[in-house]
């Protein structure tokens, strides 16, 4: 059976996290160009009703009302979904709120679900006799079994008391003891109009692109079946909120792919500098394996020697602007170890739009972003490095950036996001973002072997700019360039660092600083009732439909007046080793609450990793349990193991963010590409925890920072749909900033190859001030009392005994 021709297909987008997934039901039938040239995901709010009728009507053979957060009867939740399926001008498909959108605009009336789940797999059964999409050949086809399992992430649901006689029910649940059947499907008996309740684009979903199938062979037929539809029209596709291209090659391309007629929303970061593309190279990576040189010696050993004292630097013994130890402390995973003094830092706070430019011995200097944000020209900066940079074959920081974005940054990153930042004269202070700039760096390989790795730059062939005319924002090179910054080492300095490097190899000194003895007290600060309240809140928010999972934080304090971060990071190593261990150092940076940054990590949670290939991977955490202490039971260790990842309610958690996290791929990478090579897999460090790997392929015209934008905040600290949970956390949580805490840090490498954590289980050191995040995903079956244990054992884990919960 021939697959019926492609329409063109507008997803209409209500913002919510899994619609981008609905791709890949259509690349499993159809290649990426074709999909890229016919499909779009537009939001919701993008058009009037009057200019949709006008503009985009005409250019379209078919829509689909994708899922979100809401209710289809509220106005400002559905936009003009119902005066669309009123008029029923073309086919439509409708998927959960697009579902229930069909029921509200022809009469019927909406309701709790009676046993209300998210993210749990069901059993659907089709009516008898099979009608709508389900009578379909393409479905007949597509399995044996009348009844198929599906996820479901719905609060909301059709009262089929109250179905009006145009409607016709599809598909229904399957009963079972703890959950009455509802209606997951329906058609309109006369218009071209179906729906279902269920998620067919869910990793967990089966016969997904069956339905797709049925669907799309319906809208052939109501067209009266052409041979080819056309590609949609540019102006449409202008209005996508992203748009990737149909191939994938080894760094953001100079030119426009077919498939990729308009740029994106945010031009900026996904433009390569045409000028610098176009010239020889202008910076070069250099590289020096030390072999059995220093391959017995503590890693510690060598820090102390060679980054805490300044060895190799340009200028001598001048104040270090930081120190960096990408640690990867654990007796599970083999990683590397990275070593380094950045050159300078560059910070931003949200509240003044300030970029802030910190050196060694040199007073800040400062400039005001007006037109762009942050990301956008951190972006096109940093991708006009890339362009200047030879081709670059091998994995790992080679040099470039190393830092964070912190939480508060998806104010310029989450599309939709409208809340404005404080700006009270703390708020003026804060650190968002600081991101250290490193051309010569020492690593450790997970064999022991030490590597020198360098940026090295030619003399007579320096950056160009890269700054649009008619733009009032100065570039990040011209910027930087007009306070004397350089990129990149000469040929000395890159022979004095490695000599350097090789002394202390030969003849490092112990270490002279001793691990903490103890961690200063830790205590919450927000009492555990306050706590158990807010996760009442968050339950009630899911049961009106506005989310499906909410992830409610907060923080805990602690004070040491002569504090020695390092010292305190020394046992944090040992007492919680973890993948993404990190030992970050500022102490040029001051903040509301003190002078000099550290971050303290001992995080085992990847946000993102870009390889060489632009191959990126996700690795989110859902699901944590305390583990049985070091020498005693393993069997019962094991067994708690077992019970969470074979608890229902953990798996709904993971598998809920699994799917955001596919959808937020899908802005970045080639649609086909997406995939989970692993699904919710126990791995244990401090303690228990469900992992997930989700991977894809970064798009031609999408660079490594554009890519973590289009993925922040982490989903996992997030919740889903996305945006919706954001907003809400910000009233749950009394607006009080998480700062650091649920970002990311690490490093985006000069060639585009980037690892980044997400900050959790991190201390975080501002003057004498430190302070650790922790909390949950709550979902509808949520008991308060085992959140806030959960929360509780996450710091612990980090800390120990905590104090005054």
């Amino acid at each position: 059976m021939e697959r019926p021709v492609l329409p063109r297909t507008l997803i209409l987008d209500y913002y919510d996290s899994y619609t981008n997934n609905l791709l890949c039901l259509f690349t499993q039938l159809y290649g990426d160009a074709e999909v890229l040239q016919k499909v779009v995901v537009i939001k919701a709010d993008k058009y009037s009703w009057s200019e949709f009728q006008q503009q985009v009507l005409p250019n379209i053979d078919c829509v689909i009302l994708s899922p979100g957060p809401g209710r289809p009867d509220n106005p400002s939740d559905i936009a003009f979904g119902l005066d669309l399926l009123r008029l029923h001008p073309i086919p439509i498909l409708g998927v959960c709120l697009g579902h229930q959108a069909i029921g509200v605009a022809f009469g019927a009336q909406i309701i709790n679900t009676p046993a209300i789940t998210h993210g749990h797999v069901v059993l659907i059964k089709p009516a008898e006799p099979k009608i709508g999409l389900f009578d379909s050949p393409f479905w007949q086809t597509s399995g044996n079994q009348d009844e198929f399992e599906v996820v479901v992430y719905n609060s909301l649901t059709i009262d089929p008391a109250t179905i009006p006689n145009e409607l016709e029910v599809t598909a229904r649940s399957v009963p079972t003891l703890d959950r009455p059947s509802t209606v997951q499907g329906v058609r309109h008996r006369e218009y071209p109009i179906w729906g279902v309740q269920y998620h067919p684009e869910s990793i967990s979903s089966t016969r997904g692109s069956a339905l797709l199938q049925s669907f799309l062979s319906e809208v052939n037929k109501y067209h009266s079946s052409p041979p080819s539809f056309p590609p949609l029209s540019s102006h449409i596709i202008s209005s996508c909120a992203y748009r990737v291209s149909a191939a994938s090659r080894s760094r953001p391309s100079t030119r426009p792919s077919s498939a990729l007629p308009t740029p994106p929303v945010t031009p900026s970061p996904s433009r390569t500098p045409s000028r610098i593309g176009q010239r020889r190279s202008g910076l070069r990576l250099l590289e020096k394996r030390l072999g059995e040189l220093g391959k017995g010696l503590r890693t510690q050993d060598v820090y102390e020697s060679l980054v805490q004292k300044r060895r190799g630097s340009r200028k001598g013994k001048e104040k270090a602007t930081g120190q960096v130890w990408l640690d990867g402390q654990t007796p599970t995973r083999a990683t590397t170890t990275s070593l380094a003094n950045p050159e300078f830092l560059l910070t931003y706070c949200l509240a003044s739009r300030k970029v802030t430019l910190h050196r060694s011995d040199l007073p800040p200097s400062h400039l005001i972003l007006s037109e762009i944000t942050f990301w956008d020209w951190f972006s096109a900066g940093s991708q006009a490095l890339t362009a200047a940079l030879g081709e670059s074959s091998k994995e790992g920081w080679r040099g470039g950036w190393v830092g964070y974005f912190g939480y508060e940054m998806k104010a310029e990153s989450l599309q939709g996001y409208k809340r404005p930042p404080r700006v009270d004269a703390q708020a003026a202070e804060e650190v968002d973002a600081c991101w250290g700039w490193v051309d010569r760096l020492t690593e450790r390989t997970d064999a022991g072997e030490w590597i020198v790795r360098g940026v090295l730059r030619h003399p007579s062939d320096p950056l160009n700019s890269d700054t649009d005319e008619d733009s009032e924002d100065i570039s990040m090179i011209d910027w930087l360039r007009s306070h004397d910054v350089t990129f990149g080492v000469t040929s000395n300095e890159w022979d004095e660092y490695l000599q350097d490097v090789e002394m202390v190899l030969g003849s490092v000194s112990p270490a002279s600083t001793i691990p903490a003895t103890s961690f200063p007290p830790f205590r919450p600060n927000a009492t555990g009732s306050d706590y158990r309240e807010r996760i009442d809140a968050c339950r009630e928010a899911i049961r009106q439909g506005e989310s499906y999972e909410l992830t409610l934080t907060t923080k805990f304090s602690a004070s040491s007046p002569n504090l020695n971060p390092y010292s305190l990071y020394l046992r944090l190593r040992t007492f919680n080793p973890a993948y993404y261990s990190t030992y970050l150092h500022f102490p040029s940076l001051t903040t509301p609450r003190g002078s000099g940054l550290s971050i303290l990590s001992s995080s085992p949670e990847r946000f993102l990793k870009i390889d060489k290939s632009r191959r990126v991977e996700m690795m989110p955490i859902k699901g944590t349990r305390a583990r049985i202490k070091p020498g005693q039971c393993r069997k019962v260790d094991a067994q708690i193991g077992e019970e969470l990842r074979t608890d229902h309610k953990e798996r709904a958690e993971n598998l809920m963010i699994v799917d955001l996290i596919r959808s937020d791929l899908l802005s970045c990478c080639t649609p086909s590409t997406v995939s989970v090579p692993k699904l919710i897999a126990l791995e244990s460090y401090g303690v228990h925890n469900l992992v997930t790997t989700v991977q894809g392929t970064l798009a031609e015209n999408v660079g490594s920072v554009e890519c973590v934008r289009r993925c922040f905040p982490p989903g996992s600290m997030t919740g889903a749909p996305k945006l919706r949970s954001v907003q809400m956390l910000d009233d749950f949580e009394a607006e009080k900033r998480r700062g650091i805490y649920s970002g990311c840090l690490g490093y985006i490498s000069i060639d585009g190859v980037s690892d980044l954590s997400v900050v959790i289980r991190s201390i975080v050191a501002e003057g004498e001030q430190l302070s650790i995040g922790a909390g949950g995903a709550i979902t509808w079956l949520s008991d308060r009392d085992k959140e806030w244990d959960e929360v509780l054992t996450k710091v612990g884990s980090v800390v120990g005994k905590l104090e005054g919960y």
